[in-house]
């Protein structure tokens, strides 16, 4: 092939060609182009020209072996120059200086690897000796096996790094081409992680005679542990469970416990973890969550939850019972008479202090609070204030769900019974009494703040409050008697719940600071006389003992034996058979400081000082405790209002005995660590909580409003939970935040879950276990005896960063025995 550049006689004359004319150097030229040679020793590998000129001078040479198509080659990285055929070539620019001769594009079709030798230098003539030999080339490479991980990386003879792709069976080839008779080795340089992996090569080493596909590497399949924790397991004899895990690789846990399966699971494997065999220390069974799913890594999250300490969103069928102020629902269903009408659309509205009771079915019931009502069809929905209500509901254990009581029914115009939800429409609503004893269809007016107890015959019985009397005067402290007779599901299928209420003693008409219509009648202390009551006020602390027998009441704000309004500390005991009142301790005149005495040591002259929304409970053995509220430390703190308190007191044998906690209001808890007693442990004040006794006589309680352990933080609203062990003295804080105003977490529907969440709140309906049978019978399901169920208060619903409402949750808690 003849060079590009055009050539003139004064510039280029090939070295052993004598002529004397362009025209003999032309002919020779063609004959060269025709024949690939000339006769006359025309020489193609020529060394450059002597000419004497001073440049600039062509750069050339010739090409050997060509066979593929597509050569370029440059020269001082430009000046691109097509190679289509094996000869000679000159680039078409001409340099003054230096050169330097490069392939550009290596040819294809066939593949081939082309080499430049001679290619740079100083020009001081024009160069014809660069030299472009080229071969066949061939590509190295194979298959990977069982790659899982990531980062592994290649290389051939030292070099042309390869980072590999993909998972699985994976293909590769090196970049870097090799010529026939080239040795290749191909090494891992870095081998895959994530998982972590072992690959080795076989075949990898050999000589070039074409394109090389065997190299194979097999990676090694990483194995995984599985495992995770055994949670909420009552633990003593038969805390022994059998776990599974895909149907075998059997394991025996004891206690709350971590486990590891012997047997390890491969990348990709799937694990399937289940309870073969539960424990025989509680009735109630074991759940697993993260039980299951594909191996890759060590799995370390599986939960066994025995439900112990456990929060149960109850309520989830309404899904907006996760959030605050919501309105009351209730079905009106179209059904033909006899059909039950379905409770997954009722609830009552979002309310804080209501009033409640468990009666003989075990069937959860609750009047009344400050809250929000039913929609009223005048009323926008976004204009409907809270107030107090006086609504009667009761979650019905047989259909598990919420049903309105004492609801008026009719027949619909389709011809089927239905209820009349006018009266949950009502807010701030007067009582009618009726006539004192009879069935007279009364109902008793708004109110919240009220004391309750259930009588053997499973009839409820609600005392006093603050709220609405027979009169038009609100807001009253009330001394009434009501009893709650349930009846049962309405016959016609209305939805609702029938039974009747009858005002059994106390005044119909409250105390104001205007009108004490609900005056106190202490009679003789340690006395029962049938004409003795306790004036009218609202959060008194309150608890029936264990044999169901008698209720002891304490404080509360309300009207003590002048007629004044005042913080009381008045304990008082009412017997359910005779129905009588008898003043036990205390004074009957109120706004007093509390006498702490030495802690420890009972002495006559030892009282609690005059507080509201303390907890109060009875022991197996007759013994009363008491714990904080709102009131009267031993120096008078807040006073006239008060403050909140953390003393923990004991009344027996006539005595206080100020037990645990400060002499003096406003104190932050030491929540030490989580489960676990300690003699420095404390619940910080509050008021506003729930409390209950397990089987063992020990006492606990829920949230509130007070203190945490953070010292920096006002008061707020808490979610904590505690137990106060008798066997050591000691209090041990079970779960929730050592914070304030926390948000809940409605993790499951209707499963016991140790990661769900109840807000910080106060003023939640409580509804105590039965603990004489716990844990031994009627464990099983959320109906339970073992089970304390939480409804709303006002506090935090699942939604960050916003204000505290009334909320209409429902949850049950189940403590360890």
């Amino acid at each position: 092939m003849w060079p590009h550049s055009v050539v003139t006689k004064s510039s280029y004359e090939p070295i052993g060609v004598r002529t004397s004319s362009w025209t003999c150097f032309a002919a020779v030229v063609v004959a060269a182009m025709l024949l690939g040679g000339c006769a006359t020793g025309f020489n193609w590998r020529s060394q450059p020209s002597s000419s004497s000129s001073s440049g600039p001078y062509t750069i050339g040479g010739n090409v050997l072996g060509l066979t593929g198509t597509g050569l370029v080659l440059q020269d001082n990285g430009k000046d691109n120059l097509t190679i289509n055929a094996n000869g000679p070539f000159t680039f078409a620019t001409a340099v003054a200086s230096g050169y330097l001769v490069t392939v550009l594009t290596q040819p294809t079709n066939p593949t081939q690897t082309c080499s430049v030798t001679n290619g740079t230098g100083t020009t001081t003539a024009n160069v014809t000796n660069v030299e472009i030999v080229c071969g066949d080339i061939f590509t190295v490479g194979g298959s990977i096996t069982g790659l899982d991980g990531s980062g592994l990386v290649l290389q051939d003879n030292g070099g042309d790094n390869l980072h590999v792709s993909g998972t699985g069976n994976v293909s590769f080839t090196f970049a870097t081409p090799l010529v026939p008779g080239t040795a290749y080795a191909v090494t891992v340089l870095t081998q895959p992680s994530n998982p972590t992996q072992t690959c080795t090569v076989s075949n990898g080493t050999g000589t070039i005679s074409g394109n090389v596909t065997n190299v194979l590497l097999s990676c090694s399949q990483p194995k995984f542990t599985i495992g995770g924790s055994v949670v909420g397991l009552i633990q003593g004899v038969g805390d022994t469970l059998e776990l599974q895990d895909n149907g075998g690789d059997n394991l025996l846990v004891t206690g709350d416990a971590n486990f590891t399966f012997p047997t390890l699971v491969t990348y990709g494997g799937i694990y399937n973890v289940q309870v073969f065999l539960p424990p025989s220390s509680q009735p109630q069974p074991c759940n697993e969550f993260f039980y299951t799913g594909v191996a890759t890594g060590n799995v370390s999250d599986v939960i066994v939850d025995c439900q112990h300490n456990d929060w149960n969103w109850i309520s989830w069928y309404i899904s907006s019972t996760n959030t605050a102020n919501n309105l009351a629902a209730v079905t009106t269903p179209l059904f033909p008479p006899g059909e039950i009408a379905p409770p997954d659309v009722g609830t009552p509205g979002g309310r804080v202090f209501p009033a409640t009771w468990t009666d003989a079915q075990g069937n959860k019931w609750l009047f009344g609070g400050n809250g929000y009502p039913f929609p009223n069809p005048l009323v926008p929905t976004s204009e409907t204030l809270p107030g107090l209500l006086n609504d009667l509901w009761v979650y019905d254990q047989a259909i598990g769900g919420w049903l309105p009581a004492n609801l008026p029914t009719f027949i619909n115009t389709s011809g089927y019974w239905q209820d009349d939800t006018t009266p949950l429409e009502s807010e701030d609503a007067s009582g009618y009494y009726g006539t004192l004893g009879a069935s007279t269809g009364g109902t008793p007016g708004a109110r919240w703040g009220s004391s309750t107890w259930t009588d053997g015959s499973g009839n409820l019985w609600m005392f006093g409050g603050q709220g609405y009397d027979s009169s038009t005067e609100d807001f009253t402290l009330l001394n009434d008697i009501w009893e709650w007779i349930p009846g049962g599901l309405d016959p016609n299928g209305a939805g609702t719940f029938t039974g009747e209420w009858i005002w059994q003693g106390g005044s119909s008409v409250g105390s104001s600071a205007t009108n004490n219509g609900a005056p106190a009648n202490y009679g003789t202390q340690n006395v029962p006389a049938a004409g003795n009551i306790p004036g009218g006020r609202w959060a008194a602390a309150t608890f029936t003992d264990a044999a169901g027998a008698n209720v002891w009441l304490f404080g509360g704000q309300g009207v003590d034996s002048t007629g004044t309004i005042v913080l009381l500390n008045d304990l008082w005991e009412y017997n359910i058979a005779s129905r009588t009142w008898t003043w036990i301790s205390g004074s009957n005149v109120g706004n007093k400081n509390g006498v702490y005495g030495t802690q420890g040591s009972p002495a006559a002259g030892n009282f609690p000082g005059g507080r509201q929304n303390a907890v109060l409970w009875v022991d197996a053995s007759g013994k009363v405790w008491l714990f904080g509220g709102f009131g009267f430390d031993s120096v008078g703190s807040g006073a006239p209002l008060g403050d909140t308190l953390n003393d923990l007191w004991e009344f027996s044998g006539g005595q206080w005995t100020w037990v645990s906690g400060s002499n003096l209001a406003n104190q932050n808890g030491t929540y030490g660590t989580q489960t676990l007693p300690a003699a420095a442990n404390v619940p910080g004040s509050r008021w506003g909580s729930g409390g209950w006794t397990d089987a063992s006589n020990n006492l606990w309680f829920f949230g509130g409003w007070g203190y945490g352990s953070i010292t920096s933080h006002p008061q707020g609203y808490l979610n904590d939970i505690w137990e106060y062990q008798h066997s050591t003295g000691q209090w041990i804080w079970w779960k929730g935040s050592n914070d304030v105003n926390q948000n809940g977490q409605y993790l499951t529907n209707g499963i016991p879950y140790v990661k769900n969440v109840v807000g910080a709140r106060r003023g939640a309906g409580i509804w105590v276990p039965d603990a004489p049978a716990c844990p031994v019978t009627g464990a099983v399901g959320n109906g339970g005896a073992c089970y304390v169920w939480v409804f709303g208060g006002a506090g935090y619903d699942n939604s960050q960063n916003t204000s505290p409402g009334y909320l209409n949750d429902l949850w049950t808690y189940l403590p360890f025995p």
